[in-house]
């Protein structure tokens, strides 16, 4: 007969197998999922999709080579690797960080910023403020106190009080 001790220590043996073995298939799907997610699909119908939203026959072929590629002891970047050399840099879903490619990291942001340098121009323009030509070299004037038309804004002023003393007699 089996001893109570003997069952618990069976019953941990079998529970730490299962949770070992469900480790190892899930670590085994993330890196299915990570090289999905850096590869582009490479289907007849070129539909330019990332290989884990293609749901085409090609897609699922290939899923099932890294699948064993993965299993044969592979990493993801070298498969990433093998199959840059024997595709080119398009199969990948993101450009690469460095060279020419770098430009595609960098053309978004400076777009962004000229845009918004642009808009903040045109919104100056638009709402009638006049930006000192020194302050696009970043130090403003800070001699002047009054604007540029101090003078036609006190000729107006001039001429608005004589029309309001007209009035009054």
């Amino acid at each position: 007969m089996i001893s109570r001790v003997q069952k618990t220590v069976l019953v941990l043996v079998v529970v730490l197998f299962m949770a070992f073995s469900n480790t190892g298939s899930a670590s085994a799907g993330a890196l299915l999922a990570d090289l999905e997610n850096a590869l582009m699909c490479k289907c007849d119908d070129k539909c330019g999709k990332v290989l884990e939203n293609c749901t085409c026959s090609t897609s699922d072929k290939t899923r099932k080579k890294f699948s064993k590629m993965l299993e044969s002891g592979l990493t993801v970047e070298q498969i990433v690797k093998q199959q840059v050399e024997e595709h080119g840099e398009t199969i990948l879903s993101a450009p690469t960080k460095k060279g020419f490619n770098l430009t595609a990291w960098i053309i978004p942001f400076g777009a962004i910023l000229v845009g918004g340098l642009g808009l903040r121009r045109l919104l100056n323009v638009w709402t009638g403020k006049k930006m000192p030509d020194n302050e696009v070299d970043g130090a403003a004037d800070v001699d002047t106190d009054k604007p540029d038309d101090a003078a036609g804004s006190t000729k107006y002023s001039h001429r608005l009080q004589d029309e309001l003393n007209q009035l009054e007699t």
